[in-house]
């Protein structure tokens, strides 16, 4: 009867091992570059176990960047604090396109501090190519926090692509698409950039963050016709421009 015990425990040990063992077993691994990326997607979309510890390893170690890049992208797919803070601490990844897919995934965790850091990143001397991925972030990002940036980023930022980039995604959280007037027509430009200032959506958040709303009526044209900058063509509250 004591041996049997004992064959039971030792049974229950080697079990509990093996388990141990399989939630350490995910791995990005490969010969190549290729095949770890490839093992990267395969881990994203089994979503097994240990999954987001060896993203993590693949998205800090890996001297391929784009592996890294694909660990990061992979990591956006999972919740939790290890898969954002390894997003977040890709925005200094060696690579511009790391860099650049970090800033695309850091909005998908949806909270005030990914949209301003995403903010301050569309406001910087980065690459354009990070200030744009920065720009889709807050686009992804639930927080009230990235209508402020995308307000702030179209009609602050210097390099028009940028600008152009945010107030396309500002007018989509408002519900509408933006056919408007590019940053090089800055009359229109601004006279499209102010009218959003009225939606409840971007007084709300402006509430929200604690920060002020800075209007410019004089941008507005005195008699504006409606044209093809908003689809659909009503105005906030349902009245015509």
């Amino acid at each position: 009867m004591v041996l049997s015990a004992v064959a039971v425990v030792l049974v229950a040990a080697a079990v509990v091992a093996l388990f141990a063992v399989g939630l350490d077993s995910a791995e990005v691994s490969g010969e190549t570059a290729s095949d770890r990326v490839d093992a990267a997607c395969r881990l994203t979309d089994e979503r097994a176990a240990g999954a987001v510890e060896a993203l993590v390893r693949a998205a800090e170690g890996d001297a391929e960047a784009a592996v890294r890049q694909a660990a990061i992208v992979g990591l956006g797919r999972f919740d939790g604090p290890d898969a954002r803070q390894a997003v977040e601490r890709a925005l200094e990844d060696p690579s511009p396109r790391v860099r650049a897919a970090a800033a695309g995934t850091l909005g998908l965790f949806g909270d005030p501090a990914a949209a301003d850091r995403l903010g301050a990143l569309a406001a910087s001397d980065a690459s354009l190519a990070e200030r744009k991925a920065s720009v889709l972030g807050l686009a992804r990002c639930g927080s009230d926090r990235s209508i402020v940036w995308l307000q702030e980023t179209a009609e602050h930022t210097a390099d028009p692509a940028v600008k152009l980039a945010a107030i396309r995604e500002l007018y989509k959280k408002l519900g509408m698409r933006y056919l408007g007037a590019s940053p090089a027509n800055q009359k229109r430009w601004l006279h499209y950039v102010e009218l959003t200032k009225d939606f409840p959506q971007v007084k709300q958040a402006y509430i929200q963050a604690g920060r002020t709303l800075e209007r410019h009526p004089e941008n507005l044209h005195t008699h504006y016709e409606p044209g093809p900058g908003l689809a659909p063509t009503s105005a906030p509250g349902g009245k015509q421009p």
